[in-house]
């Protein structure tokens, strides 16, 4: 069945290509594809948009029609499709809740627009209708934004997810409606969206997009509150002059969800007496709410025809509580083992960021050769008030509400300097880059870290690009005490070379294909005979990733993403997958061009993730505790309006979701905290545009 559906997704494109005409090698497409699965330029490992396909590095793009299509409910959910990212389990219990696995490094935090980190919660629970792409930044990127400051661990060494918020369009006046509704086998959604756009004058204009999204998952017993959630974020843009521009992006969410930990796991599946709609807490309706609010501001000035000067501050704020009841470890028991107690969490937590940044770009002619020269200061702090509480219990009917404890503060700061130039030399493109920082620790103590790279692509054609970079990210390992009075402020780093080729078989489609290898050394590691901390820490990881994206005809879209990573075991150690070391993501939309159903689009997505092992603190469990992997295959139909008589600014959408109804482990915390994946979905949407 999956190699059957895989050809049907193909033959189209197959067919699209016998049937357009061809130039320098290359089908020429002409007129807007029916979805854009492909952006024109990215800026997420540069800080200035450029062509992405002649970069000397690795950057995905999940695209605004992308994200409108998957529909997800948040940051989360929206990461975990694109091939290579992963994480813990969607709780705010994880270590690295709201951060994400790229490259097999861990803990990569996603920012906005490169310079905002967002805040554990914000980076789990952000609605995605905020967002007009996202971008993914392969492999160690510390020589742009930084090495990322923890107490937690040496983390962001695989990667950074820039977030680009929904911008205004001066000139443009639309409002963009969508109200879709989902229901399957014990689970109801239902998600109304709003985009206004409009031009208040010819110098301002404001955007305002807004969700309210209700959902009952299928692992909910009746009786217990749905999740609800709001969320606006307004935004403006003063052209002041020709030169000037002044603008300003806001956020704000609220949400109330129930409070889940997930099922434990055995070879598999759900261990009884759980299956995979279980509900560990029982009749207990435990919550969790979350407020987030974030505010950017920027002023852009071109003082002269070569440089353009930016400022710009922002604030990213977040308030989570949450209790949250999930089964307790099991795995030294012999046989079938059986949950011998519950773990009960509760949590409040307030975090604050703050950033400021200056930066100036220079974009010149030199004999013969363009150049993007740039530096950039910033500074970030990062504040966070929290307190917890957690007991074992018997049973669900052992519950009662927690005292917290005493609230424990942590405040660090990162202060940076980068300095990067990119040049256009015939066919080369050079990008070489530096970037110090100096962080604090909330300890007071201090580290530092210099993070260097440079790249090189090779374009001999308009459709054919070869690329190869190497890198640095340093950053110190705080949070990890050296003896009884001193932490670790000593560095870790992570180096990396990348290799690969860009081909463009049709003029607005791309295929690349990388190979890299990620070390990762001076990490902390546990001293068993001394009970402290030593930077001992050795790890790596190597890889393959492909991805095909754009529109082969003006009526045929499509992407295709493929990852493979795999962790590379020292002398001595268990050979085992802690993350899938295979995935892979396919959507393509078929607008038909004749006959009865022509403009009716056609839509096939299939999302795979390979099995791979259960953990306990990053160490492996054992053959019992293993997720197998999953293929989840989605359907969907577009009809215009305009078929029933209707205005041919709206469409109705009918989709099934996973329709195969596969049951799956769709991220886990540790190996017996396991969250499954959404059964078999029906949904019908309405969406248009005023």
């Amino acid at each position: 069945m999956y190699k059957t559906c895989m050809l049907l997704a193909l033959s189209p494109l197959l067919a699209s290509a016998q049937t357009n005409a061809y130039d320098l090698g290359r089908i020429v497409v002409e007129g807007a594809p029916v979805s854009k699965y492909r952006v024109d330029a990215v800026s997420a490992s540069t800080y200035f948009g450029a062509p992405p396909e002649e970069l000397p590095v690795s950057v995905d793009v999940i695209t605004e029609d992308f994200i409108r299509e998957q529909n997800p409910a948040d940051l989360h959910d929206l990461l975990f499709f694109q091939p290579g990212v992963s994480g813990g389990g969607k709780s705010m219990m994880d270590r690295t809740s709201g951060q994400y696995t790229i490259r097999g490094k861990a803990g990569s935090t996603p920012t906005f627009d490169g310079t905002l980190p967002l805040t554990g919660a914000m980076g789990m629970f952000l609605d995605p209708n905020a967002l007009e792409r996202v971008e993914v930044a392969k492999g160690p990127v510390g020589s742009v934004q930084g090495g990322q400051t923890s107490t937690l661990g040496p983390y962001g060494a695989g990667g950074a997810v820039n977030l680009v918020p929904k911008q205004p369009r001066p000139g443009e006046a639309f409002t963009d409606v969508g109200l879709r509704t989902s229901a399957g086998r014990d689970a109801q959604k239902i998600r109304l969206t709003v985009d206004a756009n409009d031009a208040v004058s010819d110098s301002f204009a404001a955007r305002v997009p807004a969700s309210v999204d209700f959902a009952k998952p299928f692992w909910l017993p009746s009786g217990h509150d749905w999740r609800q959630s709001v969320f606006i974020a307004p935004s403006m843009l003063w052209e002041v002059s020709d030169e000037l521009r002044i603008g300003l992006n806001t956020m704000i969410q609220h949400a109330d969800m129930p409070g889940y930990q997930g099922v434990p796991s055995y070879r598999g599946k759900p261990l009884a007496p759980y299956g995979w709609d279980g509900f560990v807490a029982g009749d207990n309706d435990l919550r969790d709410t979350y407020t987030g609010v974030s505010a950017q501001g920027f002023v852009e000035w071109d003082a002269t025809d070569v440089w353009q000067l930016r400022a710009g501050a922002g604030y990213a704020g977040s308030d989570m509580e949450y209790e949250h009841l999930g089964a307790s470890s099991y795995a030294d028991q012999s046989g079938v083992p059986q949950i011998r107690k519950l773990d009960l969490n509760v949590s409040e937590q307030r975090s604050d960021i703050y950033n400021l940044h200056g930066r100036a770009t220079a974009r010149f002619d030199v004999f013969g050769a363009s150049h993007v020269a740039l530096v950039q200061a910033d500074a970030t702090r990062m504040k966070t008030r929290s307190r917890n509480a957690n007991a074992f219990l018997d049973s669900a009917d052992d519950y009662r509400p927690l005292p917290k404890g005493d609230f424990r503060d942590t405040d660090l700061d990162r202060r940076g300097v980068l300095a990067q130039e990119y040049a256009e030399i015939g066919v080369f493109r050079l990008l070489a880059g530096v970037r110090y920082d100096a962080h604090e620790s909330n300890l007071g103590n201090t580290g530092d870290g210099a993070s260097p790279r440079a790249g090189v692509s090779i374009v001999p054609a308009d459709w054919l690009t070869f690329f190869g970079n190497v890198s640095r990210t340093e950053a110190p390992n705080f949070g990890y005490m050296k003896n009884d009075d001193e932490e670790l402020t000593s560095s870790w780093h992570a180096d990396q070379w990348e290799a690969g080729v860009r081909l463009s078989p049709v003029e607005t489609f791309w295929v690349t294909l990388a190979y890299y290898q990620i070390r990762q050394a001076d990490t902390p590691g546990f001293d068993d005979a001394t009970g402290f901390y030593v930077t001992e820490g050795e790890s790596e990881n190597r890889g393959v990733e492909l991805s095909l994206a754009g529109n082969l005809a003006r009526n045929w879209s499509a992407y295709l993403g493929y990852a493979f990573n795999d962790r590379v075991e020292r002398s001595g150690e268990k050979a085992f997958d802690s993350q899938p070391p295979h995935s892979l993501t396919l959507q393509t939309l078929y607008r038909l061009s004749g006959g009865r159903l022509q403009d009716v689009a056609f839509g096939l997505g299939y999302r795979f993730r390979d099995g791979y092992d259960g953990t306990m603190r990053g160490e492996y469990v054992g053959p019992d505790y293993a997720f197998d992997a999953a293929h989840v295959f989605d359907v969907s139909m577009d009809v215009p309006l305009s078929k029933f008589g209707g205005s041919a600014d709206w469409t109705v959408q009918f989709a099934v979701k996973n329709v195969f109804d596969e049951t799956y482990f769709a991220s886990n915390r540790h190996y017996y905290q396991c969250f499954p994946g959404d059964p078999r979905m029906f949904e019908i949407a309405l969406r248009g545009r005023f």
